[in-house]
C-alpha cells in the first residue's frame, strides 16, 4: 500500500488483506477508501503503508484535507487481533497529528479500535444508522491512554462513562449531542464529508473542561454506581482511574500512568477471561455452528431454575441473583417478553420429558394456564403499566402444586445456592453437549455462552471457570445429587478437562 502522487483520477492498490482507493481531490479534499478491517487486523507493513500514504497526503500541496472511510473500516467487532500495541498507537497518532485535517466518513456500527481511528479524526461525519460502543480495547487490555485523551476533548466525563464503563451504545443523534459525531448525513455521506473537510482548520475541535472539582464529584459518583452495579469486576474501576487521568491530569503525566494501569490490568485473571472469551468470539465468527446449538447448551442451567421454582426460590429471586452474577439477561423476565417457548426450549422444539433427568411439569402447567408470556398473555410476574413487575400468585399456586406433584416440600433457598446450582449445571451440561459434538471446541461453546447467551465475558465461560478453579462444579454435583438429581452424574469430558487444567 504504498504512497505516491493522489494527482491520477482512481486508483486501487492491493495489499495483502485490503484495497485501498485513492481518489484525486475535489475541492482540496482527498477520499482514502480502505475496504479492510480495522487496525486491530493490521499487520506491521498494513500499518506502515498507511502511515505513508497519511504523509503524502501531508506533503501534496493539491490536498488541503482528507476523507477516510470503508465499508469495515471502523467497526472491530470479532476482528481477529493481530496488530501489536505500538503499531496501532503508530497509526492513531499519524491520523492525529496529520498536518492536513482528516475527516472520518461512518456507516453503520462503529467500535472498539474503529472507534479508536475515528476518535483521532479530526472531525467525524455519519449515517443516520450509525451506533457507536465498545471502547475499550481487545484481549483484556484498557483503552489506550491516547484515546481517552482525545475523547477528554470531545465528552463530558459521565456520558463518556457511559460509552466506556457501562456498555451504553449510542445512535447518530445521541452521539451528536454528547460531541462526539459532528454532522449526520441524511445521504450522499461522502459529500457530506467533503464539505465538512474542506472547511476544518488545522487545529482541533476541543470540549469545554469542567472544573477538576467538577469532574472528581462526577467520579466519585460514578464510583458508587460501579460498587452497586459491577461490584465483582475489575476493568470498570480501573477504568474510571484511568478516565479521572485523562480528565484532570497534564497528558504526559496521563499517559504514563494509564499505561501503567493497563499493564497491571492486562496481568489480572479478568483480563485473561477477557482475552479467551475474545479470541474464541472471533473463532465462533469463523466456524460453522448450528444455530440451535445455543439453545442446548442453555437447557441445562433452565431446567435448574425450574428445579430451584419448584423447591422454593422465585423467579425474580433466580433472575435478579443471575444478573447480579453477570449474566445479561434474566430468563424468566425474558420469557415474559418474548414468551415461554422461545426461552424454555432445547433444540428445534419444546421442552418435553426426555429432556429432564428429574421431571417437573412446571412448565406443562404454566402452558396449560394459558401463562405463555409474549405480547398477548401473561406469565411468571404481574406487569405494572409504570414498567414494574411484581411475582404473580397465580405462578405460588402452579409451583405449589408442581411440588406436590414431585413430593418435594418447597422452602426459601439461599442466594448462593442458586446460582451456584444454576451455574454446576450449566458446566456440566456444556460438558455432555461438547461431548457429542467432537467437531467443537471448549472455546467455542464456551463463546457461544458469552456471545448468544448473556453469560458474562469477563469470566471467560463455564468450561473456562471450570478449568481455571473460578469453581468446582464435581464437587457441587456430588453434594447437590445427594439432595435431589437434577442436573445428572459428572460428564467424563468434565473431569478431564478439570484434571488437565
Amino acid at each position: 500500500m504504498g504512497t505516491g502522487t493522489t494527482r491520477r483520477s482512481t486508483r486501487d492498490v492491493l495489499t495483502g488483506q485490503s484495497i485501498r482507493t485513492v481518489s484525486a481531490p475535489r475541492r482540496g479534499v482527498a477520499q482514502l477508501k480502505l475496504d479492510c478491517p480495522p487496525p486491530c487486523s493490521w499487520d506491521a507493513a498494513h500499518a506502515s503503508a498507511f502511515i505513508e500514504q497519511i504523509a503524502a497526503f501531508g506533503d501534496d500541496p493539491e490536498v488541503c484535507a482528507i476523507v477516510l472511510h470503508g465499508r469495515r473500516l471502523f467497526n472491530d467487532v470479532l476482528a481477529a487481533k493481530t496488530a501489536p500495541d505500538d503499531s496501532r498507537s503508530a497509526v492513531y497518532a499519524a491520523v492525529a497529528s496529520s498536518t492536513k485535517p482528516i475527516v472520518a466518513a461512518l456507516s453503520g456500527p462503529v467500535t472498539g479500535s474503529g472507534l479508536e481511528l475515528a476518535l483521532a479524526c479530526g472531525a467525524r461525519v455519519a449515517l443516520p444508522n450509525v451506533t457507536i460502543s465498545n471502547l475499550a480495547r481487545s484481549e483484556g487490555h484498557l483503552p489506550a491512554a491516547e484515546t481517552l485523551i482525545r475523547l477528554a476533548r470531545l465528552v463530558e466525563v459521565e456520558r463518556a462513562a457511559d460509552l466506556a464503563v457501562f456498555n451504553a451504545v449510542w445512535d447518530s443523534k445521541a452521539a451528536v449531542e454528547q460531541g462526539l459525531i459532528d454532522l449526520v448525513a441524511a445521504r450522499d455521506l461522502l459529500q457530506v464529508a467533503e464539505k465538512l473537510a474542506a472547511g476544518c482548520k488545522e487545529e482541533r475541535r476541543v470540549a469545554l473542561t469542567a472544573e477538576p472539582e467538577v469532574v472528581a464529584a462526577k467520579i466519585y459518583g460514578l464510583r458508587a454506581k460501579v460498587r452497586r452495579e459491577a461490584p465483582q469486576q475489575t476493568a470498570p474501576m480501573m477504568l474510571l482511574r484511568a478516565m479521572e487521568l485523562a480528565w484532570q491530569t497534564p497528558a504526559r503525566r496521563a499517559r504514563a500512568e494509564i499505561d501503567r494501569l493497563d499493564e497491571t490490568f492486562a496481568a489480572s485473571p479478568e483480563a485473561q477471561a477477557l482475552t479467551y472469551a475474545e479470541r474464541g468470539q472471533a473463532a465462533l465468527a469463523r466456524a460453522a455452528v448450528p444455530a440451535e446449538l445455543a439453545h442446548e447448551l442453555a437447557w441445562p442451567l433452565l431446567r435448574e431454575a425450574i428445579h430451584l421454582l419448584d423447591e422454593g426460590a422465585t423467579p425474580g429471586q433466580i433472575d435478579r441473583e443471575l444478573q447480579k452474577f453477570g449474566f445479561r439477561v434474566a430468563p424468566f423476565l425474558r420469557s415474559d417478553r418474548e414468551g415461554l417457548e422461545a426461552v424454555f426450549r432445547r433444540q428445534s422444539g419444546p421442552a418435553n420429558g426426555e429432556d429432564w433427568i428429574t421431571y417437573s411439569p412446571t412448565l406443562d402447567l404454566m402452558a396449560d394456564e394459558g401463562r405463555t408470556g409474549g405480547a398477548d398473555a401473561p406469565g411468571w410476574y404481574r406487569h405494572g403499566s409504570d414498567g414494574r413487575y411484581t411475582f404473580e400468585p397465580e405462578v405460588d399456586r402452579l409451583l405449589q402444586a408442581s411440588a406436590t406433584f414431585q413430593r418435594c416440600a418447597r422452602a426459601p433457598i439461599d442466594d448462593e445456592v442458586v446460582v451456584e446450582r444454576c451455574l454446576t449445571a450449566a458446566i456440566n451440561g456444556t460438558a455432555h453437549v461438547l461431548e457429542a459434538h467432537p467437531d467443537l471446541s471448549p472455546s467455542l461453546v464456551d463463546a457461544i455462552w458469552t456471545q448468544t447467551l448473556g453469560f458474562p465475558k469477563w469470566r471467560g465461560g463455564p468450561l473456562y471457570m471450570a478449568r481455571t478453579g473460578a469453581c468446582d462444579p464435581l464437587a457441587s454435583l456430588e453434594r447437590w445429587i445427594k439432595v435431589r438429581n437434577t442436573a445428572g452424574v459428572a460428564a467424563p469430558l468434565l473431569r478431564r478437562i478439570i484434571a488437565n487444567a
